[in-house]
């Protein structure tokens, strides 16, 4: 028998790859993972736990479409379902209203679009909506403004005041001037068609002051600003505009093949514009280029795991620095609610990204969050919950349960191990007891080990099934309130080596480590240990 071997995987930042060739996922990559971070450096461990910030129930049907931060007088979280908009100062939310026992009313199935003007929010309530509207947090009611009509044009640039606003489903700030897409003037629908404001007055429009695109699909799906420039979603193109007003104006196309699911399934984050092209999968613009980041989970589509007959299931959101997609995904059956969250990290990997995916307690994905910093200039991070009437906290990592309704719920949390095999997977090999570097509880813990042989990974396939007991360190002496003679130690929970158990012989192994529930943990490193066995002629 050949002499002992070891290797040591001390790096995960492949993060998960769903490739179905096993022999192409590279050492760091993992081909399931679920509730588990990458910590930057090369570890792994689980995802911070999600907070309800609302304890009352949203009341009425729950159809909820995205969150907005509105930086007015005072920081206001708006939240649109596909009929009302609420708002909330980081707790329960209350409905907007434009009178008295009057409802601001919501009449586009995708929900209200929110756009920022210094202390005002515009509210477009629709193309086929009675009115659009604007408000500031210090006023009790939103203000309805006046329909913008073939005969309230206002021509003149130097006379601004004219108070009017089209109807439409999407709005967007850029160059000092408001656009609006997809409207309807005097009764007449023009889904191709994208108007923008008089200079500094977003409630005065010129009639000659818009494009129209006609290629790509019907109806303009969203906006966003990149480097400068306006870029335009259509169903099966994107555009850019270029210019900073009517007479410098120049659009340009980018793709007339790739285009954007809803406005929900786009988001601008600090280097460009992330975007879902259905059925190609998320794709990222910096203003120069449009990258491909879906290639590692394009499988989940080619295998029908990823429903894309269900796009109001996936939104995209920007919270702390990721990118969070919900997803209608699920490797059994085919689903039509965001079951999912897959989570691209661009800091992972020298800025290449790796993605994660994440969902909680209960099954299902997250949809359409957003940044909010509060009175207090404090970040939070939240998102929608599709099913209960909840906004929630995430990446509450000083919590290790999920509470969504009320009532805490322990969440699965594991990380599969791509197939391992020393080097030749036609050499049989003895596999020892490997070596683990953990994270250190508070609280003694046990992980799960689960192991397979030979590229067979069935759900009741395992050739070894046991569990790693985690032991906490010492409880450290602080000086001055103890006396000397106790353990003397740091009294901060660091890392430590734990030895498996002997995994069998085989041509290659795979493992499965799944976390204690409402338990925090993390692996650092894990050390292979194994003796090749003669080859056969």
């Amino acid at each position: 028998m050949s002499s002992l071997q070891i290797y040591q995987q001390a790096d995960f930042t492949g993060g998960l790859n769903f490739r179905a060739d096993q022999f192409q996922l590279a050492d760091n990559e993992s081909p399931d993972m679920l509730n588990v971070e990458i910590d930057p450096r090369g570890g792994i461990f689980s995802r911070g736990g999600y907070e309800r910030i609302n304890t009352t129930a949203i009341s009425g049907t729950w159809a909820p479409k995205q969150l907005h931060w509105f930086s007015g007088a005072t920081p206001r979280l708006m939240l649109s379902n596909s009929t009302k908009v609420l708002h909330s100062t980081g707790g329960n939310f209350t409905v907007l209203q434009s009178a008295v026992s009057t409802d601001v009313a919501i009449a586009n199935t995708e929900g209200a679009c929110f756009a920022n003007w210094g202390d005002e929010l515009y509210i477009a309530a629709g193309q086929n909506a009675t009115t659009s509207y604007r408000w500031k947090t210090t006023d009790t009611y939103a203000t309805a403004i006046d329909v913008l009509t073939t005969s309230t044009y206002n021509n003149n640039y130097n006379s601004p005041g004219s108070n009017r606003f089209p109807l439409a489903n999407h709005l967007m700030v850029h160059a000092n001037k408001m656009f609006a897409a997809d409207v309807s003037i005097s009764g007449t629908h023009y889904p191709n068609r994208i108007y923008w404001s008089h200079e500094d007055s977003p409630r005065d429009w010129a009639e000659a002051d818009y494009i129209e695109i006609n290629v790509g699909g019907t109806g303009v799906t969203g906006m966003a600003v990149v480097a400068g420039s306006l870029v335009i979603f259509k169903p099966r193109a994107i555009f850019v505009l270029l210019g900073y007003d009517s007479s410098s104006f120049q659009l340009v196309q980018l793709s007339g093949h790739l285009g954007a699911v809803s406005h929900r399934a786009m988001v601008t984050a600090d280097t460009g514009v992330y975007f879902f092209s259905n059925p190609e999968g998320l794709f990222f613009y910096d203003g120069s280029v449009i990258q491909d980041i879906f290639e590692p989970l394009r499988p989940t589509i080619d295998l029908g795991q990823f429903n894309t007959a269900a796009p109001d299931a996936i939104t995209l959101s920007w919270i702390n620095n990721r990118l969070w997609m919900s997803a209608p995904y699920d490797r059994e059956t085919t689903v039509t609610e965001p079951k999912v969250n897959f989570v691209f990290d661009r800091s992972i990997r020298s800025g290449s990204g790796a993605w994660t995916q994440l969902q909680a307690a209960d099954g299902y994905g997250l949809i359409s969050g957003c940044d909010f910093t509060d009175a207090s200039d404090v970040n939070h991070f939240y998102m929608i919950h599709p099913d209960e009437p909840r906004v929630v906290a995430v990446d509450k990592y000083n919590l290790d349960t999920d509470n969504i309704t009320g009532t805490t719920s322990d969440f699965v949390s594991y990380y599969r191990t791509k197939w391992f095999d020393g080097g030749s997977y036609m050499q049989k090999k003895m596999f020892r007891r490997p070596e683990f570097v953990v994270k250190e509880p508070s609280l003694q813990s046990n992980i799960n080990i689960k192991v397979y042989h030979d590229y067979d990974d069935g759900v009741n396939n395992e050739k070894r099934n046991y569990d790693l007991t985690i032991t906490p360190p010492d409880a450290g002496l602080i000086w001055g309130t103890d006396l000397w003679g106790d353990t003397w130690g740091s009294g901060l929970s660091t890392a430590s080596v734990v030895v498996g158990k002997n995994l069998g012989l085989a041509r290659s192994i795979q493992m499965r480590l799944t976390g204690p529930a409402g338990r925090s943990w993390g692996v650092n490193s894990i050390g292979y240990k194994f003796q090749p066995r003669r080859v056969k002629a």
